[in-house]
């Protein structure tokens, strides 16, 4: 009775719809955002800045709410998390002043930067969905939470062209035709948690989860987390310092704007979805560690050589190639992570890693606010440069962390004899 309890198909496919409705905004802030702030009269430095400090709330916050979330439930912190996002959008909508889009961006984040609200959901988002996706389902569960990713992400990038139709076809002002959006944004964020609210949780005592004070730190799972905090704070910086101010790199280098960069990071996103059935396989015949090896390195190379592109539209070409390897990355680490973790310590597990990949993610934003500040070529390509090497780094890291430990599922088809 539990076990049907626990383990549902139907739920797990919600939360995953749930989730992608949530992440929508991100693929349009990640576009439009930092080239919406300098439009608006800020520098490339506190543009970095704006997004280092809406990381680094994120990463502050993640710890306390996981363990809330081990301890009393996963379901009430994914929903409030989900419609809390909807404040910043409404923020966003109507004020420029500096400090309310800086409690927006701490409170729902800036591209990939989660804010508090990213906080409070994502370490029980993703220990809800492995307790709705157990075993051998757990890998196809993270697949599809890409490819649903990989959707909202897409729309949103596609999103980032409406400002402009708006002002187009319709006469709106600049600061109203990012209002509208804005506001769409903000009831797709409330939508998100609202229909959550039918799907169960499990009780925390099914989970060996409860009001023990000793649950309050991971104990069993030190190891696999402690080696994955290492490679997932590498990623994070190089998230930080060479993606998430990607779209003002554009910008900077060959001078083009957000209507004509979305349709590119829409492409980047959709393409990625050919591959989301097979990283299941692709696990199982090679096993996690190699497979981000081989996908996380060959991206991080992509990220570097697009410093050499002559024309935008070949730089672009070379980043929707980079975006399709390390979209299959992410979710085998993800999904690795979960199999590895004692279940009673999943959320405060994804939470410790995050808060390493956030630590990361919030230092590079500062640093590529000060290269992209410079006109030079050095200075404009240093970002990618770094952020290159660091993903790299951290590619090489997991497989030499993880090489001899493949998952249970994994172990039929290439782990016999491993310890």
């Amino acid at each position: 009775m539990s076990g049907r309890h626990v383990y549902s198909g139907r739920d797990a496919r919600v939360l995953l719809a749930a989730m992608g409705l949530n992440s929508l905004p991100f693929g349009f802030t990640l576009v439009v955002l930092p080239i919406y702030l300098i439009d608006i009269g800020y520098s490339p430095e506190i543009v970095g800045a704006i997004t280092s400090i809406s990381t680094l709330a994120n990463t502050i916050a993640l710890i306390p709410f996981a363990i809330i979330a081990d301890r009393y439930g996963r379901k009430p912190l994914t929903i409030f998390g989900f419609v809390f996002s909807a404040l910043a959008y409404a923020i966003f909508a109507f004020t420029r002043d500096f400090n309310s889009l800086l409690l927006a961006t701490v409170i729902g984040g800036v591209g990939l930067a989660g804010g508090i609200s990213g906080a409070l959901s994502t370490p029980a988002w993703t220990a809800w969905l492995a307790e709705k996706a157990p075993g051998e389902k757990r890998t196809k569960a993270f697949a599809w939470s890409q490819g649903i990713w990989t959707l909202a992400l897409t729309a949103g990038s596609i999103m980032s062209v409406l400002p402009m139709l708006f002002r187009t076809y319709f006469g709106l002002a600049f600061s109203v035709s990012y209002e509208f959006v804005f506001l769409i944004l903000m009831c797709v964020a409330i939508l998100s948690g609202l229909v959550l609210l039918p799907i169960s949780e499990a009780p925390t005592g099914e989970l060996g989860i409860g009001d023990d004070p000793r649950h309050l730190f991971p104990s069993k799972s030190r190891r696999p987390i402690a080696k994955y905090s290492v490679t997932l704070g590498l990623v994070g910086f190089g998230s930080g310092i060479g993606f998430q101010l990607l779209s003002l790199w554009f910008n900077r280098m060959y001078g083009v704007n957000e209507f004509v960069l979305g349709p590119w990071f829409a492409a980047a996103e959709i393409t990625s979805l050919v591959v989301v059935p097979f990283i299941p396989i692709l696990t199982s015949r090679i096993g996690s560690p190699k497979s981000v090896l081989v996908t996380q390195g060959l991206s991080a190379c992509l990220l570097t050589l697009m410093i050499l592109a002559p024309t935008y539209e070949l730089a672009a070409t070379i980043y929707v190639a980079r975006n399709f390897l390390m979209n299959i990355s992410w979710p085998v680490q993800q999904s690795y992570l979960m199999g590895t973790v004692a279940t009673d310590e999943r959320a405060s597990a994804s939470a410790i890693t995050s808060m390493v990949w956030g630590i990361g993610s919030s230092v590079g934003p500062f640093l590529a606010g000060y290269f992209l500040a410079a006109s030079s070529y050095p200075m404009l390509s240093a970002p990618l440069i770094i952020g290159g090497a660091a993903y790299l780094a951290a590619a090489i890291g997991f497989y030499y962390f993880f090489r001899g430990h493949p998952l249970p599922e994994e172990t039929l088809f290439w782990g016999r004899g491993q310890s």
